[in-house]
């Protein structure tokens, strides 16, 4: 028998593209799942997700909590008889309104989460970190797990809140409490297209006139699941996984994702003067719209820049088979021209 049959699962940003798909993952090999949130408006885009895969009958076995891992008691109710916590809640930006927010969510509300499984003896935690928490590469060097966090000007603050998030765990790890850290790459996948990395869909159906000069590690949203799972159902803990498909400039996924949907191909490349027109363009949309720009300071520094990743160490030991980023882009399209 399964030792995992019939076990809760608790996942907290259960309503983010990587929440929805871990659910979907646990739900589909037979496992209870119970949902944090915080708004109920956000299970509609949930519920389009489970359809568009066709398991609209899984998405009635979720036990949904309202609450928040900054709301300490909510999290202690919500944890109450679990076995594992998938901690997927964190703020994903690079503009300087959410900064505040995402220091308290992504580090304090991880050391919350941390802390509650400590107090409440919970079996283990997946936490969701980033490939921004990383060290960053020397002359084209390939990153692994084995890279040491150090200061650079190339860090986001989001990336050092996902860095400071770790040490969260680390302290929960050194403490007894059985966890495993995933370090995603550019998360492709059906989503919200006004939330995190599915913006980009959105950006480009409007238009974009060049592609930024960089490229980084991408994975599907399902990989990111289905590895985190994996992880966890082999008992695994005081590890860290690097999960990344492939290492690809902007300018090839941009064009895949606009072939997916219907737009032509984008030929320019955006020097560093047409990134600050970018910049300026977005600050003036947001001032009239109120939309949070998309092109910031910290996302045109690293648009410049080109990282690459390897994932030598989880194909090694769960011999896991990455979906190649075309299929998901193609997916992540059918899903967009679907809403």
């Amino acid at each position: 028998m399964n030792y995992f049959y019939g076990m809760i699962s608790l996942v907290t940003g259960s309503t983010g593209i990587l929440g929805t798909h871990v659910m979907l993952e646990l739900l589909s090999r037979g496992k209870q799942v119970r949902a944090l949130y915080r708004s109920s408006t956000s299970k509609a885009m949930v519920q389009r997700i489970f359809d568009f895969y066709q398991s609209s009958n899984l998405f009635g076995q979720i036990e949904w909590v309202e609450g928040d891992v900054m709301d300490v008691p909510s999290l202690l109710e919500a944890m109450q008889g679990c076995e594992v916590v998938y901690h997927c809640a964190a703020v994903v930006s690079y503009h300087r309104k959410d900064r505040q927010e995402m220091y308290k969510i992504n580090i304090e509300g991880t050391a919350n989460v941390v802390n509650a499984c400590i107090g409440l003896n919970t079996p283990q935690l997946c936490h969701v970190s980033s490939i921004a928490a990383i060290g960053r590469a020397v002359d084209g060097q390939t990153l692994s797990e084995k890279n040491e966090w150090e200061n650079s000007s190339l860090n986001t603050h989001y990336g050092i809140t996902k860095y400071l998030s770790e040490m969260e765990v680390w302290r929960g790890i050194q403490e007894g409490l059985q966890a495993v850290i995933v370090n995603p790459g550019f998360i492709i996948g059906p989503g919200d297209p006004h939330r995190s990395s599915t913006n980009v869909f959105s950006k480009i159906n409007e238009g974009l006139p060049a592609y930024p000069p960089g490229g980084t590690g991408f994975v599907s949203a399902s990989d990111v699941a289905r590895s985190m799972v994996d992880l966890v159902q082999k008992r695994i803990s005081g590890q860290r996984y690097i999960l990344v498909s492939e290492s690809l400039s902007m300018h090839e996924v941009f064009n895949m994702i606009g072939t997916a949907l219907g737009k032509k191909p984008i030929a320019r490349i955006a020097t560093p003067t047409l990134l600050f027109m970018g910049r300026v363009v977005e600050f003036l949309k947001e001032l009239l719209t109120g939309k949070r720009a998309l092109v910031t300071k910290e996302t045109t520094k690293n648009a410049q820049v080109r990282f690459h990743y390897t994932n030598d160490k989880l194909i090694r030991e769960l011999d896991f088979e990455f979906q190649p980023i075309q299929q998901a882009v193609d997916q992540a399209g059918r899903f967009f021209k679907s809403l």
